[in-house]
């Protein structure tokens, strides 16, 4: 896996600029089901010290074959981090810039991607109309409905055995 090592005493006072493409795909995702990544990913941040921590700022964009949540067909995603920041407490002297674009861009990816939400090529899934529509999704709050009748905790006390035992249950 290609690496974009940054020797932070190199580092000027004021930072430097890093920009560039990484074609190898550093994101190793080789399941069925998983994003393919389509090369190659653009980068152009600035790096900085300040104190003890490494403060990176820009911009990055990457594409990937995603599948639909609901068809598995392929779709077209970018992911374009604009503004890009990154803060990380200065351990040693390089930094890999590699892994925290690694681990930020696959965070970016949506979860349960559809077709109709392609931020690429938007098209109707072919499942559409197959499943429940959204609008009949009733999410469960943890709460009981304010109709429900609530039981009167008092008089579930009243029905204990005076002074004895607990029921077993």
């Amino acid at each position: 896996m290609p690496k974009l090592l940054v020797t932070l005493s190199d580092l000027p006072v004021e930072g430097r600029v890093f920009s560039g493409e990484i074609r190898p795909d550093l994101f190793g995702l080789t399941g069925p089901y998983d994003p393919q990544f389509v090369p190659p990913l653009h980068y152009e941040v600035q790096v900085r010290r300040d104190d003890g921590d490494v403060i990176v700022e820009g911009k990055l964009e990457a594409r990937f074959q995603l599948q639909c949540s609901r068809c598995a067909a392929r779709l077209p995603w970018r992911v374009r981090m604009e503004p890009y920041f990154s803060c990380e407490e200065q351990e040693g002297d390089t930094l890999d810039l590699t892994a925290q674009f690694r681990e930020d861009i696959l965070l970016a990816l949506p979860g349960y991607p559809r077709c109709e939400e392609s931020n690429v090529e938007p098209q109707p899934c072919q499942k559409e109309g197959a499943f429940a529509p959204d609008s009949e999704f009733v999410p469960l709050t943890g709460e009981e409905p304010s109709d429900a009748p609530q039981p009167d905790v008092w008089q579930v006390l009243d029905h204990l055995p005076p002074g004895g035992p607990l029921p077993d249950r």
